[in-house]
């Protein structure tokens, strides 16, 4: 078996004096006299992850880790290109935990990093399934046929600015009387993306955001189904467009998403508790204003923020307001008519949590103030339901189709809500 590990700067030097490439791959080996593929790994494009531990070639093996990128949230994420396997033949990949401290002294957990199961392609476009793999407390083993000489793997399906440009385009193409507009420009000068479909005169808005914390990819997908249904040919659809204003913004964090990093909990604050009265963040500081100016002009009706929870949770749900038992009748049964509305609609693939959730986790109420939804709610003075979706991620249904399908049950809950507000 041949295994060597680029781990250390003497064998960096012994694998260049062997001709080997350092840290990605390894050499050509010879069989009966033929020279076959280089069997090598690489991250080296936008939202790539991938700290290469080691490659087997006799044993079509290899080994990562999510690179760590220090400051920039959790080290969870991955998602990297393999060439030179061979087609049909058994492939197995090990993806352990990086414990390495994320920022300060933090370290994850390695069960962030561990789904059950790898997104998996042939052509970096179409995602599906490996099939189960051997999930262990500080790594997982997937094993599968090599699809192609070509293929990639990642954490969940990736979704980028180059999918959620392709989106706004094609919806843009099909209503000319929506508007693409940019949000803002985040701190390392890329564009936020969003659109801003339906009665551009309704007196009642919706805006949805997803992707403040970049690992979660499966949010965006959610989004992409949501706004795929809402610019489709259902009558529903139509009425919610005829009725509302829809502002949907599919990344926010695009800075981290770009580069392969986490996101959650990356300094110097966390994007999801950026919602203060200076926030660092460009595209958080742009929509408390669209957001204030809607709420002022009493239009906001629904927000959703759409994230992605932990991996024990088998079934989306919704984080709700911490004061539900306190809230005016009124607005305690808008929270309970949305949520009674969204169990129906989004009853598939996994069901739907049927209570809300609070963020208890949260230890103060300063930090609480930060985050998107109750700074929305708080805000909108009760007129708004202000919630966040989590869509649960390590289930076989954490795929595009069954992300896609959630956000299209979100979108018709959201119809029906506005059709008998």
């Amino acid at each position: 078996m041949v295994m060597l590990y680029a781990r250390s700067r003497v064998t960096r030097v012994l694998m260049s004096v062997l001709g080997l490439s350092v840290g990605l791959g390894l050499g050509s080996r010879w069989v009966n006299g033929a020279e076959t593929a280089k069997l090598s790994v690489a991250s080296d494009f936008a939202g790539g992850s991938a700290e290469v531990l080691g490659i087997d070639v006799e044993g079509s093996k290899i080994e990562i880790r999510p690179a760590l990128r220090f400051g920039r949230g959790w080290p969870c994420w991955w998602y990297f290109r393999v060439d030179g396997a061979t087609p049909g033949h058994l492939f197995k990949v090990v993806v352990r935990g990086n414990r390495e401290a994320y920022r300060g002294d933090e370290r994850l957990s390695a069960n962030w990093a561990l789904p059950q199961r790898a997104a998996i392609s042939t052509d970096d476009s179409k995602w599906v399934h490996t099939p189960p793999g051997i999930v262990e407390s500080d790594h997982a083993t997937y094993q599968f046929m090599a699809p192609a000489t070509t293929f990639w793997m990642a954490w969940g399906p990736p979704y980028l600015t180059r999918q959620a440009e392709a989106l706004l385009a094609d919806v843009a193409t099909r209503h000319p009387t929506s508007t693409r507009y940019e949000l803002s420009r985040s701190r390392e000068g890329r564009p936020v993306r969003a659109i801003r479909i339906g009665g551009g005169d309704a007196a009642t808005t919706v805006w949805l955001q997803a992707r403040q914390h970049a690992w979660e990819s499966g949010s965006s997908w959610v989004a992409d189904g949501f706004l795929r249904w809402v610019a489709g040919d259902e009558p529903q659809a139509k009425r919610l467009r005829a009725q509302a204003e829809i502002h949907f913004i599919p990344i926010m964090d695009v800075d981290n998403v770009e580069l392969g990093a986490g996101g959650k909990d990356a300094d110097p604050r966390d994007h999801n508790r950026d919602w203060a009265a200076a926030p660092i963040y460009p595209e958080v500081a742009a929509a408390q204003v669209a957001i204030g100016k809607l709420i002022d002009a009493n239009r906001l009706k629904v927000f959703l923020d759409l994230h992605n929870p932990g991996p024990n949770d088998n079934q989306p749900f919704y984080f709700g307001p911490s004061d539900y038992d306190q809230l005016p009748t009124p607005t305690k049964k808008g929270y309970d008519r949305f949520l009674g509305l969204t169990l129906l609609h989004v009853a598939e693939p996994s069901g739907f949590f049927p209570k809300y959730r609070y963020s208890t986790y949260v230890k103060t109420q300063e930090e609480r103030d930060r985050i998107s939804r109750y700074w929305v709610a708080k805000r909108g003075a009760g007129n708004v339901v202000s919630l966040t979706l989590e869509t649960s991620w390590d289930t076989p249904d954490g795929t595009v189709e069954g992300y896609r399908q959630v956000g299209a049950g979100l979108a018709r809950t959201v119809a029906e809500f506005l059709a008998g507000d």
